[in-house]
This record gives structure tokens, C-alpha cells and sequence, in this order.
């Protein structure tokens, strides 16, 4: 068999062993899309669709959390090292210091190694595209955006182009949309339910819309802190040389000492939150997320001026292709991010 086959196999194996190992806790935390549906019966296959979103979704959490903890460590870890290691050169530091910068680059990599082998950075990515994957195809079944007796569905093309071991999302897509009732259409009130739940209103709790606005904002607010304290840095590094050069026969050893650790502390600090910045994707994500708000600023604005059944599936249908693509995109590119130990060194 070939190895991109089995490896594809292989993630199938392992969401169903994640899926087993904590089901307990899935079924006690996790929530569905269905929990204010209206009284319409559902179409076949939806509850269904729905019990595979909320467990997939808690799995994503789960090991995103696991992965955010690792990451935020590993850079706190390299923060704490290097003033560790300016404090001892310039400061001429017990050699204690040197044990502890050993035990901070152990642990370090002992997070590292964690990491990698429970795959917390693969699982998260994977389980969160599943998730908004079986989003798309759950809103659709209900729409009714799929005609029928067509077998075309969510997972024809989502994924298509990526790697072959991201193919088993395509498969339990597959699985899932296989419990579909192709005999009847769904009631047309699911259209509007769906037209509030899933794209909703920028000032409402709920939707997508919602989502993006604030999570551009989250990202914005984040990216312009890592920046300004970049500028911080510069400008204090600046005024901490021109201070050595100025005053550098007036000063005591230890002011001097203080002002070069200063100068080493700082610059590390600012560099190591920009790397945290970039293996967060921030600057990324903020176009992308306002990109998706104005898809779905657009969607609701078109909702809002017809009431015409088939032009408001075909707008759902468009709304669908979107997020697929933007799921697709935003995996690749936390892909290229891993938790890594380099930043340690």
C-alpha cells in the first residue's frame, strides 16, 4: 500500500481511538447546532450529522487547548532562558544559573517531544476542519441546498487539492452524509432557521457573520500589541545606548550592568511575542477573517432582499463553497506552524 494510503487509513484508526478514549467527557461537555431547532421534522441523517459535529468539534477544543498550552510554554520557557543567560553574562551569576537554563532547555523540550508524539498540533487542525466541514454539510441537509436524489455533497471537493492523508475527513464527510434522505425534500421553513443560525447578524450572539467580526477584532487588537511592543523595545534600546554613550563615565558598574541587561531583555521579549505572533498566524488570519465577514456580511444582505426559496438555497449553496475553501486555506497554513523546540536554541 502506498504510505500516503496508509497514512490516510491511519488518521481514521486514530480519530476513532480519540473518539473511544474520550467519550465520556464528550458526551457529558459537548453542544450540537440543533439546540434551539424549531418544531420541523428533520431530515434524515441530521441528528446524525449532528452528534458527528458536537463530538469532532469537542476534539478540536480539547487538543487546541493542549496545543496553545505547549506552544505558550515553549516561548515563556525561551523568555525565561535568555534573561537567565544575559543575567549570568553580564551580571558574572552563580553557577547555578547554568543548571537552571539546563532544566528550562530540558523542559522545553520535553514539551516539545509531548507534543509531537500525541500529535496535539495535527489533531486539532484535522478535527477543526472535520468539524466545519460537517457544519457546511449539516446546514445544507437542513436548507435543503442539495437536490434530493443528488449524491454530490460537502466533501466532493473539500480538501481535494491537499495532502492525500487529509482525504479520511472526506471519508467520515462521506460516511455521514450517507444517512441522507434522497426521497424527501426538507421543509422550507429550515431556510430561515438556517439563514439565522448559521449566518446570523454582526450584533447577534449567534452566526458566522458575528464569528468573524470578532475574531478579526481579537486578532487585530493581539497583532497590535506585538507591534507596539516591538517599537517599545526599539526606542528603549536606543535611549538606553545613547545613555550609555553619554553618561558612561558617571555611571556606577552596576547601573551600566543594568542598562545592558536591559538592552538584551527587551529586544528578546519583542522577538520572542513575534514569534509567537507568527505561529498564531495573526497577521494572516486578520485578512482572512474579514475577508470571510464580508462573504457573509454579503450572504446576509442577499438573504435580506429576497424571500425567494431558491435564490436564498443558491446564496447558502455560495456561502458553503466559501467556507470550505477558507477551512482548506486556514488549514494549510497552520499547518506550516508546528510546535517547534528551535525557538529554544
Amino acid at each position: 500500500m502506498p504510505e500516503e494510503y496508509r497514512d490516510m487509513l491511519l488518521r481514521l484508526e486514530e480519530f476513532n481511538a480519540d473518539h473511544a478514549k474520550y467519550e465520556e467527557h464528550i458526551v457529558r461537555e459537548c453542544a450540537g447546532l440543533l439546540n434551539d431547532a424549531p418544531e420541523l421534522e428533520k431530515p434524515g441523517g441530521v441528528d446524525f450529522v449532528d452528534r458527528m459535529f458536537s463530538h469532532t468539534d469537542w476534539l478540536a477544543v480539547h487538543f487546541q487547548k493542549r496545543f496553545n498550552q505547549g506552544m505558550f510554554s515553549t516561548h515563556a520557557l525561551a523568555v525565561i532562558m535568555g534573561i537567565v543567560f544575559i543575567v549570568y553574562a553580564e551580571l558574572d551569576g552563580a553557577p547555578w544559573m547554568l543548571f537552571l537554563f539546563l532544566a528550562l532547555f530540558l523542559a522545553g523540550v520535553l514539551i516539545f517531544v509531548i507534543g509531537e508524539r500525541r500529535q496535539w498540533h495535527r489533531k486539532y487542525l484535522d478535527y477543526r476542519a472535520l468539524a466545519e466541514g460537517l457544519r457546511v454539510q449539516l446546514y445544507w441537509n437542513l436548507a435543503g441546498v442539495v437536490e434530493t436524489h443528488s449524491a454530490v455533497f460537502a466533501y466532493d471537493n473539500f480538501l481535494q487539492k491537499q495532502d492525500v492523508d487529509l482525504g479520511w475527513i472526506r471519508h467520515v464527510m462521506r460516511s455521514a452524509s450517507l444517512r441522507r434522505d434522497r426521497i424527501r425534500a426538507p421543509h422550507p421553513g429550515w431556510v430561515e432557521w438556517v439563514s439565522g443560525q448559521w449566518i446570523g447578524k454582526p450584533d447577534s450572539e449567534t452566526g458566522q457573520l458575528a464569528y468573524y467580526h470578532r475574531r478579526s477584532e481579537i486578532k487585530s487588537a493581539n497583532y497590535r500589541r506585538t507591534t507596539r511592543l516591538a517599537s517599545i523595545s526599539l526606542w528603549l534600546g536606543i535611549l538606553f545606548a545613547v545613555m550609555l554613550a553619554v553618561a558612561t563615565g558617571r555611571m556606577t558598574e552596576t547601573q551600566r550592568q543594568l542598562l545592558l541587561v536591559l538592552m538584551g531583555v527587551l529586544p528578546l521579549v519583542a522577538g520572542i511575542r513575534d514569534a509567537y505572533s507568527h505561529k498564531k498566524a495573526e497577521r494572516e488570519l486578520i485578512k482572512q477573517y474579514r475577508f470571510m465577514g464580508r462573504v457573509f456580511g454579503n450572504a446576509r444582505r442577499l438573504l435580506n432582499s429576497s424571500t425567494d426559496l431558491a435564490f436564498q438555497r443558491r446564496v447558502l449553496k455560495a456561502v458553503g463553497n466559501a467556507a470550505l475553501e477558507e477551512h482548506a486555506e486556514w488549514l494549510l497554513m497552520h499547518r506550516e506552524r508546528p510546535l517547534e523546540h528551535g525557538g529554544l536554541t
